[in-house]
């Protein structure tokens, strides 16, 4: 249990499902409701925007092997500064952890389980989430590769049950509009992925190069899943129906239907997304804990497990009012306030890291 290291291939699972997360279920209805019938091509935009995010982090780690984003906080900005950029990242972590909280609950029973109170769903999640903390990251690692099978079988049988439903006609014409909505909706969902979260656990792969090309390829793949899903739903449920549900996805599985004998599929996508959720949720609770220990400078982060998942509880509850609420907040207010920490703030970090290494170099020259 006092292991630390993980294998590349856990790193690329653990990527994968912190990129699919939540966004399986809602990222259609975003991009259909700004691009239109281009959602595709805004979602091929935000997996490419997410691919050159993962490559700024990469390069950010190579000026600091074996450090994590906290650790290079304080190193780039010193001591004091950085621990303010660290706590600025760690609110972001804990606002994002309970508000996917405050969504599963909201989901599920309204959707599923609709005589269920939704702290009871809530509560029972989370018990989970706080045994996986105790265990370790190498525990999840190990959940993660028992998941991945299944999230890609559940996946790829959802697809193919879809096909026959296909109307090519749902995405005419193209580009309708211009560029401008396109790259707008692009933009703005690449901001939802969050993974610079992964580059709290970079340090702990076994090697450095597979490390990066699991990183690489977990984004890639799981930003390859969503804008497969993105695609299937609008050509299937048509740029309306798309738009305005609230859950997309889940209404796209409801519709198959072949021979009147395999239908009512949905539980397919249900156990996918719980499965990606997990993985992201419980990323984010060792995030924060990784965070405070660095900060505080803590031997271990055992004892904080439980008040932080008491945190998580409490900003679940306030911050998941309503879905209304929730989608205001996401169309005008998350995308900015995540750039900041995923865009803006490893920008700076690269800069200082690239300044610092040509003033060390022409210093050894000066000697």
């Amino acid at each position: 249990m006092k292991k630390t290291e993980i294998a590349a291939r856990q790193f690329f699972i653990l990527t994968f499902g912190l990129t699919v997360g939540t966004s399986v279920l809602v990222t259609p209805s975003g991009l259909a409701y700004v691009a239109r019938e281009d959602a595709w091509i805004a979602s091929l935009i935000s997996l490419a925007i997410n691919l050159l995010m993962v490559l700024l982090y990469i390069i950010i780690m190579r000026l600091y092997p074996g450090k994590t984003l906290f650790e290079i906080n304080e190193l780039v900005f010193g001591r004091w500064i950085g621990k303010v950029i660290t706590l600025l990242y760690l609110f972001y972590f804990l606002i994002l952890a309970g508000t996917l909280i405050g969504n599963l609950g909201f989901f599920l029973t309204s959707e599923i389980l609709q005589e269920t109170p939704i702290q009871a769903v809530q509560l029972l999640f989370l018990a989970a989430a706080v045994m996986c903390a105790r265990l370790g990251i190498v525990i999840l690692a190990r959940v993660g590769e028992l998941m991945f099978p299944w999230i890609i079988f559940f996946f790829v049988l959802l697809a193919l049950a879809l096909v026959p439903q296909i109307d090519w006609n749902h995405i005419r014409p193209v580009l309708e509009d211009g560029w401008a909505p396109v790259l707008k909706a692009g933009i703005h969902t690449s901001m939802f992925q969050e993974l610079i979260v992964m580059m709290v656990l970079a340090p702990m792969v076994m090697k450095r190069k597979p490390g990066e090309t699991a990183y690489w390829s977990g984004s890639l793949l799981g930003n390859g899943l969503l804008s497969t899903l993105v695609l299937l739903s609008v050509l299937i449920l048509g740029i309306e129906q798309t738009a305005n549900s609230t859950f997309p996805a889940f209404v796209l599985a409801k519709t198959i239907n072949i021979g009147n004998f395999i239908q009512r599929l949905e539980g397919i996508l249900v156990t996918l997304w719980v499965m990606t959720f997990f993985i992201k949720t419980t990323l984010l609770f060792f995030s924060i804990l990784s965070g405070i220990k660095t900060v505080f400078h803590l031997k271990s982060y055992h004892s904080l497990v439980y008040p932080i998942a008491v945190l998580f509880i409490v900003v679940a509850w306030n911050t998941y009012l309503n879905s209304v609420y929730v989608a205001d907040i996401i169309q005008k207010v998350w995308a900015g306030y995540s750039m900041i920490h995923l865009l803006f703030i490893p920008v700076l970090l690269l800069a200082a890291g690239f300044i610092r290494t040509k003033l060390a170099g022409k210093q050894d020259k000066n000697i």
